[in-house]
């Protein structure tokens, strides 16, 4: 019988490079440590394939990467090809026709405003991404604003479509709290869609004004994310 067995270490090595590969697209540790509510030395010995996570942590780094926990067990281009999203199929089916249509994938500042105030009250970063025809959609609520939730309970998710020329897209937070529905259209440039943001929960409120910028870079984005913090109603 071979023996296939691995090491301490090789399995330490492993997860070390697929959390490398995982945060690269993070612009830097520090941020992503703070995302994640890790420390920043204890961060870079798992990078190093120093030590492993406590179950716990393991657990808060697969759900913020959307991964599971073969990270610590096989090349991460291996994990990659099985997962899917849940929703993927009904999505495809029903509400996203041509995903042509809809946002390219990458990062975006959002800008909302009160309708006859051009004063901007909340900056957002939005991170969307394509699984299968389905964009998906994600973002975190600023501490300012959720001083005291932890980052799962500031996690923004929801998906995006389109209606012939509209772009819509619906969003909230775990437990569809604090649900609100994006309607938008494509300016002339392609890299920037104006329309509105409605809040689906408590009493009806009027729509804000709402811009979206693609941007190149992910520095470029976190810059104008953080210029001007969130400013409330």
């Amino acid at each position: 019988m071979t023996d296939t067995s691995r090491s301490p270490a090789e399995l330490r090595s492993m997860f070390g490079a697929n959390l490398r590969r995982l945060s690269d697209s993070y612009p830097t540790v520090s941020a992503l440590c703070r995302e994640l509510g890790i420390n920043r030395t204890q961060f870079n010995r798992y990078l190093s394939g120093e030590s492993f996570p406590r179950p716990e942590v393991l657990d808060r780094i697969c759900r913020f990467f959307q991964v599971d926990a073969r990270i610590l067990l096989v090349p991460l281009d291996q994990i990659e090809p099985a997962l899917g999203h849940p929703a993927t199929t009904v999505l495809d089916g029903f509400l996203a026709p041509n995903h042509e249509q809809t946002l390219p994938p990458g990062f975006y500042h959002a800008e909302e405003a009160h309708p006859e105030d051009p004063q901007i009250t909340r900056h957002r970063l939005l991170l969307l991404r394509r699984v299968g025809h389905t964009t998906l959609l994600r973002s975190f609520e600023p501490r300012t604003l959720l001083p005291h939730c932890s980052t799962q309970d500031r996690e923004v998710q929801g998906f995006v479509s389109s209606n012939g020329s509209q772009i819509y897209a619906l969003l909230a937070r775990r437990g569809a709290r604090d649900s609100q529905m994006m309607v938008l259209s494509a300016s002339a440039d392609g890299i920037e869609w104006n329309g509105q943001i409605i809040d689906l929960y408590g009493p009806l409120s009027t729509p804000k004004r709402l811009t979206l910028r693609l941007n190149d870079t992910t520095k470029a984005t976190l810059r104008l994310a953080r210029a001007a913090p969130y400013a409330p109603d």
